[in-house]
């Protein structure tokens, strides 16, 4: 963060800030820069829905919560589904609806308070707790992967413990198989206390809620994950080179 902030004055003197000075200063005339005091937070429309991008440098742990809490927490007051992507410097929520982000963080959605509370139930609306049961819902036997030589897809694995998944959440919260899902999740996958930092510190910080045109340099990479796990690896070879070309395009108008 801090070369980040010398990036933000201008200073290139360090050859890695050299060797990223162009990306780094389209961000800067698009967006913002992240510096230390500083949550950069970009809202961007396009044909595949309505953006969140928010870059906390928190590490890849810290933004699978964040990234799960913010979605339930907004939510909770206008139901919507939500796609999340996230990697070592942010996160991205993508949802076919649109949100008064602005307003929502002016009420408190970066509070630290009730996180205890608030952290259950967002595991529980998002897909961490269900691939965690998917996979014990195969160990354990309860999802019957055919006899040899008739192989069920993993499509209708995932469809066989979803629907297990879904039955127990409404019918049974006390099962055992589901509370070792959530429990390995929290366990493994999440640490409440590295979020409750993270939280503290971008409720401390001061907010810059940019409106891109376009994808910037830094959400780039987090649209990139997200498409990973939809399309196949030509078509998205495809999808990146093109967005890569547009990109340039427009960094040298």
């Amino acid at each position: 963060m801090t070369m980040l902030a010398r990036a933000a004055d201008g200073i290139y003197d360090e050859p890695e800030l050299r060797a990223v000075r162009p990306p780094l200063e389209l961000q800067q005339k698009w967006s913002a820069l992240p510096e230390p005091g500083v949550l950069v937070v970009e809202l961007l429309k396009s044909r595949e829905g309505h953006h969140f991008f928010c870059h906390p440098f928190a590490g890849r742990i810290a933004h699978i919560g964040l990234g799960a809490l913010l979605a339930w927490r907004v939510a909770r007051d206008k139901p919507g589904t939500f796609s999340i992507s996230i990697n070592d410097y942010g996160f991205e929520l993508l949802c076919a609806q649109a949100f008064d982000w602005a307003a929502q963080l002016e009420n408190g959605l970066l509070s630290p308070d009730e996180l205890d509370h608030d952290i259950l139930p967002s595991l529980n609306s998002s897909e961490l707790s269900l691939r965690r049961f998917r996979e014990i819902a195969r160990v354990s036997g309860l999802v019957f992967q055919a006899h040899p030589g008739q192989q069920k897809s993993a499509r209708q694995l995932q469809a066989s413990s979803g629907l297990f998944y879904e039955i127990f959440r409404q019918h049974d919260r006390g099962n055992l198989l589901l509370g070792q899902a959530d429990t390995e999740v929290l366990l493994q996958e999440l640490d409440v206390r590295r979020i409750r930092f993270a939280l503290e510190r971008m409720n401390a910080n001061r907010v810059v809620l940019t409106r891109p045109k376009k994808p910037t340099p830094f959400a780039f990479p987090l649209i990139v994950g997200r498409l990973r796990e939809k399309v196949s690896t030509e078509k998205l070879a495809d999808r990146v080179e093109r967005v890569l070309a547009e990109l340039e395009r427009a960094a040298q108008r």
